[in-house]
């Protein structure tokens, strides 16, 4: 995370450094950066002891100092000790504008101190009051989002363009997304197709896989399949992991390529080597249904869950499905843990499902019918549709409101769209029960 603008940043640093008179600390500073630059953190800590308190440095020499070592522990995740530095960096040189960015980046994310992003807003601020361009980028992300300030999308985008115009990438990426229909009103695919072109083309790989998703859902006139798979495809040579995603559900769906398992699996894996949660999922799919490899249910598992335990509410829904066909009493208990930790997310198919499973279910220590009610009419209130309905009449019948499990059924086959014509057979099934006074039971 702490690698963002690292290169920048510490160029900037080594141009504005004075010479340092009688001493080996700013050699021993630069040799620091150096190495940070090469990922060897420890090390360049090593070099940075002698310097911090070496006689006769200069404020702004120490500052620097601070604020690399600062860098160390947080590319390290030991936020605690970067925050200290970074905050002494600034007692040296209140002007030291990457210690200003990396000290807000910090306070956004919570991370070594409590979360306050308008604390943070205020760091980038005086970032960016000094024209130093991560903290440009960073304040207009945080009006673009806002976080820690009013949302703002005029204001993001005057901040977001005077970096980008200065070459400042990851201000070309959200200045590109603000024109698109997650942030504007009125988009403008256009601009962000040419934010997101310029941002490639000095070097920011992500940049195609956003244009790839444009291309393929024809956010630029007609879908362009041949064209966003061409663009994947770079993406994915260029080392972007969510492109190896996009790949493997191409492959797997057919979706713009020939569908092809053995491909799906390969751009998975090498996704999920690069720690990808999504690419989990898709490895768990492929085993649970043997698509690619040979089936194996413990696989199918081990990736459900390592998703599931990142918080992916579509794979703790699988891997209670899983749990639940396997019908032993450890299972079942696994099945309600899982169903009931995606629904505690407000995720409304969640709450669906775990409606649905305490309203259904043939075992009387699962069921839970004022429980299947609260969840139900959660998930109706936010997507009336008929599936949802189905449940909600379910959980009625399970509460012994039958009169009102009758009107609710009702409403779902009344909702039944002509794509869910097959499932009326089985909604009018469930209504005879409910007539009948009679619960559902899976």
């Amino acid at each position: 995370m702490y690698k963002v603008c690292v290169l920048f940043t510490i160029s900037w640093l080594a141009l504005t450094s004075p010479i340092v008179h009688g001493s080996n600390a700013r050699e021993d500073i630069d040799r620091a950066k150096t190495l940070i630059t090469s990922g060897q953190y420890s090390l360049a800590r090593t070099y940075l002891a002698p310097a911090l308190v070496a006689p006769y440095l200069p404020s702004s020499e120490r500052s620097r100092a601070y604020y690399f070592q600062g860098f160390t522990y947080a590319a390290e995740n030991m936020p605690v000790s970067a925050r200290k530095d970074f905050n002494r960096a600034l007692e040296f040189n209140e002007a030291n504008p990457a210690a200003l960015v990396a000290l807000g980046r910090l306070h956004a994310g919570g991370r070594g101190t409590e979360k306050n992003a308008a604390l943070a807003v205020e760091l980038f601020t005086k970032a960016a009051n000094l024209e130093f361009l991560p903290g440009q980028f960073h304040l207009g992300y945080a009006y673009l989002m806002g976080e820690g300030v009013d949302k703002d999308l005029l204001r993001a985008r005057d901040i977001l363009g005077q970096a980008a115009t200065q070459g400042e990438v990851f201000a070309m990426m959200s200045l590109a997304a603000s024109y698109r229909v997650e942030h504007a009103i009125n988009p403008d695919p256009k601009l962000a197709e040419h934010w997101y072109q310029r941002a490639s083309e000095v070097g920011e790989p992500k940049a195609l896989l956003a244009l790839a998703y444009m291309y393929e859902h024809g956010e630029v006139g007609e879908p362009d399949l041949d064209r966003a798979m061409a663009l994947l495809q770079q993406a994915a040579e260029q080392g972007v992991s969510g492109a190896h995603v996009s790949l493997g559900w191409a492959y797997l769906s057919g979706r713009g390529v020939a569908q092809d398992y053995e491909k799906a699996y390969t751009a998975y894996r090498t996704a999920a080597n690069a720690k990808e949660m999504s690419a989990y999922v898709g490895l768990g799919h492929l085993y649970e249904h043997g698509l690619g490899v040979a089936q194996d249910m413990v696989q199918a598992i081990d990736w459900y869950r390592r998703a599931a335990e990142l918080d992916d509410v579509g794979a703790q829904l699988r891997l209670a499905m899983v749990y639940f066909r396997q019908s032993t009493a450890e299972s079942r208990r696994r099945a309600v843990y899982w169903t009931r930790l995606a629904a505690d997310s407000g995720d409304a198919q969640a709450q669906n499902d775990y409606a649905w499973m305490l309203a259904t279910s043939r075992f009387d220590n699962v069921r839970n019918g004022t429980l299947a009610l609260d969840q139900a009419e959660q998930a109706v209130a936010s997507q009336p549709i008929a599936s949802f309905l189905d449940t909600l009449a379910a959980a009625y019948a399970e509460t012994g409101n039958f009169e009102r499990a009758v009107e609710v059924q009702k409403q779902a086959l009344a909702t039944l769209t002509n794509a869910q014509a097959d499932l009326r057979g089985e909604l009018e099934m469930r209504l005879k029960y409910y007539r009948r006074s009679e619960p559902w039971r899976e």
